[in-house]
C-alpha cells in the first residue's frame, strides 16, 4: 500500500505542475495563435526581460528562506523578513523603472508593453514569501493552489476574451495583472491558514544583514543562471527584432514544456536532500542508494516529451498555430532538447551542491557559463539568427554540467555519467531509426517510443521494480 504523504507531497507537486502546463498551454496557444509575430515576440521579450529583473530584486533570499523554514525556524518570522524585502525591493524597482521612462521615452515607445508588463511581474513577486513559506513547511497541496491560481485566471480571461472579441494586446496586459493580484490575495490566505496568523512585515537590521550576506553567493548563481536562460531572448529582440524573438521563444517554451518531469521532481527531493547532506556526516548505503536511483529515473525519464516532440513537430506545430509555426523551428527545438536530459543533471549536481553549502562554487561555474553564453549569442545571433541562440545554449549547457561533475564534492554520493549519455545515445538513435525509415508520424512516433523504452530496460538503465522503490523513497 502507497503511503499517504507520497500523495501529499509528490501529488500535489504533479498536480500543480501538470495543471500549470495545462493552463500554460491554453495561454501560449492563444497567444502564438491570435497574436502577430511582432507582438508575440514583444510580450515575450518584455516578459523575458524583466523576468531578469525580478529575479534579481530576490537577491537570493527566496531559496535561503525555503532552507531556513526547512530546517526547523519560524515560519512567520523569517516569511515576515522576506516580505519586508520583497516591499523594499518592488517600491525601488518602480521608482527606478517610471524615471528611466522619464529619461528615455524612445525606449519606452519602442518597447511599450514593459510598464505594463513590469506590474503584473512586481505582484507576482510581492506573493513570493507566500510560496516559499509554503516549499519549506512541505505545504505542497498550499504551493500548487498559489502558482495555479494565476495562469487558471490568465487562461479563462483570456479565453472569454477571445470569445467576447476583446483579444487585444492591452486587454492581455490588463488581464496579466489582474492574474497576478488574484495570486497574491491567495497565497496570502493560505500562508495565513499555514501558520496560524497572518504573514506581517518584520523588520530586524541585524536579521536582514545576515540573510543577505548569507545569499549574496546565491544572487550571483540566480543572476547569472537567469541570464543564462533569458540573455538569448532579450538579445535576440534587441539584434533580430520582435518577429524572429516570436519565432524563437515558441520553440523555447516547448523546449521549457519538455522540461516538465523534471518540474515534478524537483520541489520534492530539495528538502530531502538538505536532510541528508546538510548535516555533512557520511551518506550511509541505503540513503546513497535512494538518491542514486532517483537520478537513475530522472535520467531515463528525461527524454520521452523531446522524443515525442521531435518525431510530431512539423506536422503537429503547422495544424496548431495555422502554419505561424513549424518548419521554421523543427532545428531549434531540436537544438534545444539535446539540453533536457543535460539540465535534469545541472539540477541534480546543484541540488547536491547547495545542501552541502558549496554556494560559491555553485556561483563561479554560473558566472563562467553566462559569460560564455552571452559571448556565443554576440558571436552566433548575427550570423544564424534563431539557430545560433539555440547552438549557444546547448554550448553553455553542456559547459555547465562538465564543471557540476568536475568540481561539485561527490564524495559522499558519486554521480555516474553513464546513464546520461546512454539515454541521450538511445534516444538519438530511437528518433533517428523512426524518421529514416517511417513516413508516417503517428506510426513514426509509436516505434521511436517503443524503442526507446524497450532499450533501457534491455541495457539496464531502468528496472521495473524501480519504480515501486521511487515510490517508496519520495515517502520519506
Amino acid at each position: 500500500m502507497v503511503p499517504k504523504k507520497i500523495f501529499r507531497d509528490l501529488s500535489a507537486s504533479t498536480l500543480q505542475v501538470v495543471i500549470n502546463q495545462l493552463f500554460g498551454l491554453l495561454i501560449f496557444y492563444m497567444l502564438s495563435r491570435y497574436l502577430d509575430k511582432s507582438n508575440f515576440g514583444e510580450l515575450n521579450w518584455s516578459i523575458a526581460t524583466l523576468s531578469v529583473v525580478t529575479i534579481i530584486l530576490t537577491l537570493g533570499t527566496d531559496v535561503l528562506i525555503v532552507k531556513r523554514i526547512a530546517q526547523g525556524e519560524d515560519p512567520g518570522q523569517i516569511g515576515g523578513l522576506h516580505m519586508t524585502h520583497t516591499v523594499m525591493a518592488s517600491l525601488l524597482f518602480l521608482f527606478l523603472l517610471f524615471g528611466c521612462r522619464q529619461l528615455w521615452p524612445a525606449f519606452f515607445e519602442q518597447h511599450n508593453l514593459l510598464i505594463g508588463v513590469a506590474m503584473s511581474l512586481v505582484l507576482t513577486f510581492l506573493s513570493s514569501p507566500f510560496k516559499q513559506i509554503a516549499n519549506g513547511k512541505e505545504v505542497f497541496y498550499n504551493f500548487a493552489v498559489m502558482t495555479v491560481t494565476a495562469n487558471a485566471v490568465k487562461a479563462i480571461l483570456l479565453l472569454a476574451a477571445g470569445i467576447l472579441g476583446f483579444f487585444s494586446i492591452k486587454v492581455i496586459i490588463a488581464i496579466f495583472i489582474v492574474a497576478s493580484l488574484i495570486e497574491w490575495i491567495v497565497g496570502a490566505w493560505l500562508a495565513f491558514s499555514s501558520i496560524g496568523k497572518p504573514l506581517k512585515l518584520k523588520w530586524d537590521k541585524d536579521q536582514y544583514k545576515a540573510l543577505l550576506l548569507e545569499s549574496l553567493p546565491q544572487l550571483g548563481v540566480l543572476l547569472f543562471d537567469s541570464a543564462l536562460a533569458r540573455v538569448d531572448w532579450i538579445l535576440i529582440g534587441l539584434m533580430k527584432g520582435p518577429a524572429t524573438t516570436g519565432e524563437y521563444s515558441f520553440a523555447y517554451k516547448i523546449f521549457e514544456i519538455s522540461r516538465l518531469p523534471m518540474l515534478v521532481i524537483a520541489p520534492v527531493i530539495l528538502p530531502k536532500f538538505v536532510r541528508y547532506l546538510n548535516n555533512g556526516e557520511t551518506l550511509g548505503g541505503e540513503k546513497k542508494m535512494e538518491l542514486s536511483l532517483l537520478l537513475k529515473f530522472e535520467t531515463a525519464i528525461s527524454v520521452l516529451i523531446p522524443i515525442f516532440f521531435n518525431i510530431t513537430w512539423t506536422p503537429l506545430m503547422s495544424w496548431l498555430t495555422a502554419g505561424k509555426y513549424g518548419s521554421v523551428d523543427a532545428p531549434v527545438y531540436l537544438l534545444l532538447s539535446v539540453c533536457v536530459p543535460l539540465h535534469y543533471f545541472n539540477n541534480f549536481l546543484w541540488t547536491m551542491a547547495f545542501a552541502q553549502k558549496q554556494l560559491k562554487l555553485t556561483f563561479y561555474i554560473t558566472v563562467v557559463v553566462s559569460l560564455l553564453n552571452f559571448s556565443l549569442n554576440l558571436l552566433l545571433i548575427p550570423k544564424f539568427s534563431s539557430r545560433g541562440a539555440a547552438l549557444a545554449f546547448v554550448i553553455s549547457t553542456l559547459v555547465q554540467f562538465v564543471l557540476y561533475k568536475v568540481f561539485v564534492d561527490q564524495r559522499r554520493l558519486p554521480v555516474p555519467t553513464v546513464p546520461l549519455l546512454f539515454s541521450m545515445g538511445l534516444a538519438a538513435a530511437s528518433i533517428w531509426l523512426a524518421k529514416a525509415f517511417i513516413a508516417d508520424t503517428v506510426t513514426a512516433l509509436i516505434v521511436s517510443t517503443g524503442t526507446y523504452l524497450l532499450l533501457i530496460f534491455v541495457f539496464r538503465l531502468l528496472h521495473p521494480r524501480d519504480l515501486y522503490r521511487i515510490m517508496s523513497i519520495l515517502k520519506k
